[in-house]
């Protein structure tokens, strides 16, 4: 958002960003020796950064090296997600109000959808992201608990979901690929977690289920009882 400070001068708050911010935070992170910049994430709505100013911070942090992701779409379209396709960002988060042209545009990139379900049931929203219109355009579908203190304030990914299967339509399957691989990719991760496949990272979960397809069925449980991280057991209840 932008700060109280700036409010009325949100340009001049864009240009702190292109000029000073994002160069530091370039600078400190090669520094550091990171294996990347982390992302640039820029929230485009009605009230918050408009399309060019979404523009200008993307186009700069992208010059810099920064991967990119966007949130659009959840109460108006401003025309992010067409240029989350157009300027190759990695994921594109909320995605509710996306109009089909824009639909169509991000199915025909390589940026994955990511749906926060958690976020209209927050705001006793009805309307969710049409992920069968995103499926059917052929986008790659993610999950994501959108967990904030504003409008989300949920840990829960099961209960996630739960909700993926009835708001968004999605068989437990495709809400399991979403939660899970198609979420590794929206983090630039895909080529290393998320699937339980040779050469994959040995990140594990053992559920105390009878059948997968319960993920989808039970809600407001946790149904975790070993945690696996890089082959290492952390977590045994």
């Amino acid at each position: 958002a932008i700060p109280a400070e700036y409010q009325g001068r949100a340009d001049a708050y864009v240009a702190l960003v292109i000029e000073e911010m994002l160069p530091a935070v370039a600078e400190r992170s090669r520094a550091l020796g990171l294996e990347r910049l982390p992302f640039c994430d820029v929230f485009c709505e009605e009230g918050v950064f408009d399309l060019e100013q979404t523009r200008q911070i993307l186009t700069a942090a992208r010059d810099l090296g920064f991967p990119l992701k966007i949130h659009v779409d959840e109460f108006k379209s401003l025309g992010g997600t067409r240029l989350a396709a157009e300027l190759g960002a990695t994921s594109a988060e909320h995605l509710v109000t996306t109009p089909p042209d824009e639909i169509a545009a991000l199915g025909t990139s390589d940026t994955v959808a990511v749906s926060l379900p958690c976020t209209p049931f927050g705001l006793a929203h009805h309307d969710y992201t049409p992920a069968q219109a995103f499926l059917e355009a052929g986008a790659a579908l993610a999950l994501a608990t959108d967990c904030n203190p504003g409008t989300a304030w949920n840990e829960s990914l099961p209960f996630v979901l739960a909700l993926a299967c009835r708001y968004l339509r999605l068989t437990q399957a495709q809400a399991l690929v979403a939660a899970t691989l198609n979420a590794a990719f929206a983090v630039g991760l895909g080529d290393r977690v998320g699937s339980l496949t040779p050469g994959y990272q040995a990140d594990l979960l053992v559920l105390d289920l009878p059948d997968y397809r319960h993920l989808g069925y039970r809600f407001g449980s946790n149904p975790v009882v070993v945690v696996v991280k890089a082959g290492e057991v952390v977590v045994e209840a």
